[in-house]
């Protein structure tokens, strides 16, 4: 039962034994994710509505992230027995959301482990219509009957339930318009079905085709005074308020908040639009709009991560003009190293992450030790070792950036275990370190410092080769000098694509 709602609903599933006041199936996210065997839980999920067949929508005070979806199991299934399903929450209005401080950033919300955020009504009609479903089905085995031609029509439930599993809010809200106009012109058997947007700016997006009409057309169905009310026109031989003429063919519209309008027109058959049409539209209409908002917190998120790792990169390079350019360096060639070893796309993401923010920790270090022409003495060199446990100190409550920590912290390991911080050897050191550590050494022996001028390939090489099974991984060493050619390339890019790639990857994380 567990994994046959985790595919209905593509979210975590519990399901709850309030006689014996315990889960006793999670699936799909940790069971500390869950909400804990408290009183309120025990009130959810043995009130009067739900042994009544009648689903819930909950959210928990505290937890202002999560909206669990709360169903009764039909009793010949699984007696007493109640499901949690846990997805985002809707984002709340800003008014209504604890003031942070200046400096505090919002906090980037996980997006890829729970469900998608979606209005009340909409997730509350999916969930009923599926514990209708499972009762009926339930009946069906006690009692069989013949199917009818009604069983293959596409219900409500599968409308919707197509629709929040298709709600990425890292695609384009065209893309999901597009998606609901198609889905529910099918659905309802309408000749068309538009998404009309308030602001004129956007694009009216169109499913189906009307002779004669524009996608600009579909404006004209829209009233001109705002409601908040669907709007439905059945009778052709009357012209209806907010209309210069009479319409053409039957149609409806139904608002979603100030986001847009919904219109369907021209139903097939040439039947009446009734109260079920405009019901699923409103469901559809509800999701559009809560998709849109979702999209656009998306994109701030996204520029907001991008601005971080942007200034962060800025303030390393302006630590020490002399070495500027060398972590996005260390990012690029550390992502050719890891194509050379076929590691997947997401995983050359973080090491790119990885790279540019590998030395961050040497803002927290004095410039004097880390702009100084000669040896260093003990102490400064102590100095100077303590900037990967910095870098740890500054990005690890940047949670979307937690996976990169590793790499920020024992890129300068050894693999005989004489390196720093922790003194791993072999393959106790993180792959993604063991990669930053030849990316790093490469680019600074290829560049001129305080101490030194650069070394000649022919020098590089010798010292990686000496190195090679002691400082440095094997494997890694190996796929540098399968690669030596394309590295003087991609040393001269700089700063771009690869970080809006990067980010794009790091914020649709599980």
């Amino acid at each position: 039962m567990g994994e046959t709602l985790v595919r209905e609903f593509s979210a975590p599933v519990g399901i709850f034994d309030p006689g014996q006041r315990a889960w006793t199936v999670i699936l799909g996210a940790a069971e500390e994710q869950f909400p804990g065997v408290d009183s309120r839980l025990q009130e959810v999920a043995s009130s009067s509505g739900l042994r009544l067949g009648r689903v819930a929508v909950w959210r928990r005070d505290e937890d202002l992230e999560r909206s669990w979806l709360v169903l009764p199991l039909p009793s010949a299934e699984a007696a007493d027995l109640v499901a949690f399903v846990g997805f985002l929450a809707p984002p709340q209005p800003r008014d209504s959301v604890p003031r942070q401080t200046e400096l505090a950033a919002p906090e980037p919300r996980d997006l890829g482990t729970w469900g998608p955020a979606c209005p009340e009504p909409a997730l509350r009609a999916w969930g009923q219509q599926y514990v209708n479903r499972l009762q009926s089905d339930h009946e069906t085995r006690l009692y069989p009957v013949q199917p009818t031609a009604d069983d293959d029509e596409e219900g409500e439930h599968v409308v919707i339930g197509r629709l929040i599993r298709r709600m990425r809010i890292s695609d384009s809200p065209s893309r999901f318009q597009s998606l609901a106009v198609n889905v529910l012109r099918t659905s309802l058997a309408m000749t068309a079905v538009a998404w009309v947007p308030n602001d004129s700016h956007e694009p009216v997006v169109v499913s189906g085709e009307i002779e004669g009409f524009r996608t600009s057309s579909y404006r004209y169905f829209v009233p001109l005074i705002p409601r908040e009310t669907a709007y439905v026109v059945n009778d052709l031989s009357q012209t209806p308020a907010g209309m210069t003429t009479p319409p053409v063919y039957r149609f409806a519209c139904v608002p979603a908040g100030t986001a847009g309008w919904l219109v369907a027109v021209k139903p097939l058959q040439d039947r009446l639009i009734g109260t079920p049409e405009i019901e699923r539209m409103q469901y559809v209409a509800s999701l559009i709009a809560t998709q849109s908002s979702n999209a656009r917190t998306y994109v701030e998120l996204k520029e907001l991560l991008f601005g971080i790792i942007r200034a962060l990169t800025a303030a390393i390079d302006a630590k020490d003009p002399n070495t500027s350019g060398h972590s996005e360096r260390v990012a690029r060639i550390a992502v050719r190293l890891a194509e050379e070893l076929a590691m997947p796309p997401q995983k050359r993401s973080d090491l790119y992450l990885a790279g540019l923010l590998h030395d961050v920790g040497k803002i927290g270090v004095d410039d004097q030790v880390l702009k100084k022409g000669g040896p260093l003495t003990p102490d400064e060199y102590r100095k100077i070792q303590a900037h990967v446990e910095i870098g740890v100190t500054i990005l690890k409550d940047l949670k979307k950036l937690s996976h990169i920590l590793p790499g920020v912290r024992h890129h300068h390991e050894s693999l005989d275990g004489t390196g720093y911080p922790d003194r791993l050897s072999g393959e106790q050191i993180p792959l993604e370190a063991r990669i930053l550590a030849v990316a790093d050494s490469f680019d600074a022996m290829s560049s001129d410092r305080h101490y030194r001028k650069r070394l000649t390939p022919m020098q590089i090489d010798d010292v990686f080769q000496k190195g090679r099974g002691q400082q440095w991984d094997c494997s890694v060493v190996d796929a540098l000098f399968a690669c030596r050619r394309d590295l003087e390339a991609i040393r001269q890019k700089g700063l771009g694509e690869s970080l809006i790639g990067a980010v794009n990857v790091t914020l649709g994380r599980t």
